[in-house]
């Protein structure tokens, strides 16, 4: 059985008293070039007009510990560059199962590729990606067909550290020679609390159409956790429990990043 997997990335905005340490009229939360001279003349992103901003590199490799009738364990590569507002990312895994049997069975998976550009306007920040499934994985996790996606993100910034987010996808299935696939419509929605500048966490409730004609809805709710150990390193915990019977019944991710700037 192919397992649908969504993956949605929802980006924070505190709601904070305006600071400006660099002094170059830009907001700390908005500068992306939080060290200009003073002489500088910057753009609304608080860089230099002449240049000096690169971008943002970042770099995840983790583990999902699956589990229902069988043991799964998917290692997962994910890559992020980001230049403004605008994001490009790929992602791909290796997964290994063992069954009742004790037989275990090692496949590749899919290659996603996504472009992504978001909008920030005070509290809310808006978020549009759209990307592609390229067919590399092995057949017992793959349609092994193109699959193009799209997503729409809100996220909403309250008083007292608390965010509100919710978000829409669409998948164009590509279709084998011997079946037809649906054309998934998933949603999600949940709440995040910021507890400080390191930890954040959220709770999120998600749904969507299977790829089968006559199977039921893809539904789970999902605990998050992501802890900032410095400026460049991160990682995240998170649990996700299937609410189903096409889901695996318990998900636990492990995650750690590094960003260069």
């Amino acid at each position: 059985m192919i397992r649908l997997y969504i993956f949605l990335f929802i980006i924070l905005v505190p709601l904070h008293a305006f600071e400006d340490d660099d002094i170059d009229g830009v907001e700390n939360s908005k500068d992306l070039c939080p060290d200009t001279s003073f002489e500088d003349t910057v753009d609304e992103e608080g860089c230099p007009e002449n240049g000096g901003y690169y971008g943002k590199f970042m770099l995840t490799i983790g583990s999902d510990f699956n589990r229902d009738d069988s043991n799964t364990v998917d290692y997962n590569f994910f890559t992020n560059y980001n230049y403004h507002s605008w994001d490009f990312s790929l992602y791909s895994s290796q997964q290994g199962t063992v069954d009742k049997n004790n037989n275990e069975i090692q496949s590749s998976g899919d290659l996603y590729l996504s472009t992504a550009y978001g909008i920030s306007q005070k509290n809310l920040y808006t978020k549009f990606t759209f990307g592609t499934k390229l067919a590399t994985g092995s057949s017992e996790v793959s349609s092994g067909e193109t699959d193009y996606f799209m997503n729409a993100s809100l996220s909403y910034a309250l008083e007292n550290h608390w965010v509100i987010f919710s978000s829409l996808s669409y998948t164009d299935t590509g279709d084998s020679e011997t079946e037809n696939y649906n054309d998934p419509l998933g949603y999600s929605f949940g709440l995040g609390y910021l507890f400080n500048d390191k930890w954040y966490s959220s709770l999120r409730y998600q749904s969507s159409n299977s790829i089968y004609e006559d199977s039921d809805e893809y539904s789970s709710v999902s605990l998050f956790n992501s802890y900032n150990f410095n400026d460049d390193f991160f990682g995240t915990l998170s649990y996700t429990k299937g609410l189903d019977e096409l889901s695996y019944d318990h998900v636990v991710s492990v995650r750690l990043g590094v960003t260069f700037e």
